[in-house]
């Protein structure tokens, strides 16, 4: 990536991006970047990721009735995806063929504005069951979390206070936003958020 090859550390990109180190990390683990976040570098570091870079993938999505890909489903994750998850009567509404997450279970809606500008109101995420969470989870990362009330959310997953929490952990970083600890034991579905487009039909 074309941050990595600047003369300073990531320390000192992130004091330019307004960022914490931390997100910065995250920023290179993501195919496709926010516009704010791509204007971001581009303002404050002079570089375009839009052109010729590979961090940003430039290939388009495409939607078919024909199974290719990874099935969308025209809810929101915290809405209802219950319906889907839980083997509901609720059919795709097409797939979504976009190779860098073709490895995906499902495409839903996001709604909520708690990890904006990285995931925004009326994007989509496409999800991956994690079947072992309960080992293992890698903290750091965002994923969609379900309880057993049926809260549903999608946080940036961080340690808890002891070996019994989370902390779940918003990107939008504003007043109305804050870190919260869950305990483990209410958890019963965790999927991690492979990545996140612009709603493009």
């Amino acid at each position: 990536m074309a941050i990595k090859s600047l003369d300073m550390t990531q320390e000192e990109a992130a004091i330019k991006l307004n960022t914490s180190r931390q997100s910065l990390s995250q920023w290179f683990k993501y195919e496709v970047l926010s516009e704010d976040i791509l204007q971001n570098v581009k303002t404050n570091l002079n570089i375009d990721l839009n052109i010729g870079d590979s961090f940003r993938d430039t290939s388009n999505p495409s939607i078919n009735s024909d199974r290719k890909g990874v099935p969308y489903y025209d809810i929101d994750f915290v809405g209802g995806f219950d319906l889907v998850f839980n083997g509901g009567q609720v059919n795709p509404a097409f797939y979504i063929d976009f190779l860098p997450f073709n490895d995906a279970d499902y495409w839903v809606n996001v709604s909520g504005k708690s990890m904006g500008p990285l995931i925004a109101h009326g994007d989509l995420v496409a999800l991956k069951k994690v079947d072992s969470w309960q080992e293992f989870l890698l903290e750091g990362e965002i994923y969609a979390v379900i309880t057993n009330n049926g809260f549903r959310t999608i946080k940036m997953i961080g340690a808890g206070k002891d070996d019994e929490h989370y902390t779940l952990i918003p990107y939008n970083k504003g007043a109305d936003y804050a870190n919260q600890s869950i305990p483990k034991k209410v958890i019963t579905h965790v999927f991690r958020v492979k990545g996140a487009i612009k709603k493009f039909f």
